[in-house]
């Protein structure tokens, strides 16, 4: 991928952006106003902050080539973005880490620290689908559901660096357990990892409700993942169909609360989830529109990620850049 970056920041300086999600970490080495490099890891989840740090700290190394650049991270979770600490992980089941010290002392540099999809939304906002407007909202669906915002040309981060947090909007009060402990949330309904446990529910309450998942997984519910029940709804399975269609339900009306709240000129989606569900994407612009304010659909686009899977590791190097370049 080759972006043009924002060459009065830019120049001829390098830095690297981290996204670390609950599935994958993804590094970008940014230089001479391009993504020269990108690598990608899964992320070692089970080897807890300190199994992550390792990764981190060895991409870092791998793409810096000792020029001790200002890195830049966006990690899934509530993050403390005066003390760099990450303070809640729900879907990275972390307590309170010093993530951005903690990186910094590793590999001797300059780190800064946000959430991951704040960092997708300032990658979109500077070189992306949003670099025009003052006024933009974004929303990403993967594993989990996160959110970031531009409110008059400033990124919205909250008293305590963790506004944005879009996929905990509750759509419906008295909904499924989201993994953030409250009830309905958005990310509950259409998060990746909560879409299987609901299939798996769902077949297990009926294992011939599926004939196709059932196949997919060969009736190992375990093996069931996103991309079986996509592949489903595709070819007109009527239980994929139906989780799609809650999908779309939920997300439409986390859209059109984030758009009625914030009034914004445009919003940005994106996420593997949301693009790999078949017409989802389309599915949720409608809906979203049709549940807004009638001022706020004045002058209102919504339109798909720019930067694909690298708009936070994209969007993470360019803030370290702007911070200490």
């Amino acid at each position: 991928m080759n972006l043009t970056v924002v060459v009065g920041l830019m120049g001829k300086r390098r830095s690297i952006g981290i996204d670390i999600g609950h599935t994958n970490i993804r590094a970008a080495r940014v230089e001479n106003g391009t993504v020269v490099e990108v690598l990608r890891e899964r992320t070692d989840v089970p080897g807890g902050p300190e199994g992550v740090l390792e990764q981190v700290s060895r991409m870092v190394i791998a793409l810096d080539h000792g020029s001790g650049c200002p890195v830049g991270v966006g990690i899934a979770g509530q993050c403390d973005s005066c003390l760099g600490v990450v303070r809640c992980g729900p879907n990275l089941f972390w307590p309170d880490v010093p993530f951005r010290d903690l990186l910094s002392a590793r590999v001797r540099a300059k780190v800064v620290l946000r959430n991951d999809v704040v960092m997708a939304t300032f990658g979109e906002w500077r070189q992306g689908a949003g670099k025009d407007v003052d006024d933009l909202a974004c929303l990403f669906v993967g594993t989990g559901i996160g959110g970031g915002a531009i409110v008059g040309g400033r990124l919205l981060e909250g008293a305590t660096g963790c506004g944005g947090h879009f996929g905990h909007i509750s759509v419906c009060m008295d909904g499924p357990l989201c993994s953030c402990g409250r009830r309905g949330c958005v990310e509950a309904y259409a998060g990746g990892r909560n879409v299987e446990a609901r299939a798996r529910s769902l077949l297990l309450e009926d294992p011939g409700a599926s004939p196709a998942l059932a196949a997919a997984c060969r009736e190992d519910l375990d093996r069931l993942n996103g991309r079986m029940i996509s592949e489903a709804a595709s070819s007109g399975d009527p239980l994929s169909l139906r989780i799609r269609d809650d999908m779309a339900a939920a997300l439409s009306s986390a859209v059109a609360s984030v758009i009625n709240s914030l009034n914004p000129e445009r919003v940005v989606l994106g996420g593997a989830v949301l693009f790999g569900f078949p017409d989802l994407l389309g599915m949720v612009m409608r809906g979203a529109v049709e549940q807004c304010l009638v001022p706020a659909k004045a002058g209102l686009s919504i339109v798909p990620s720019a930067l694909g899977d690298i708009a936070g590791a994209i969007g993470a190097a360019t803030m370290a850049l702007e911070r200490y370049g």
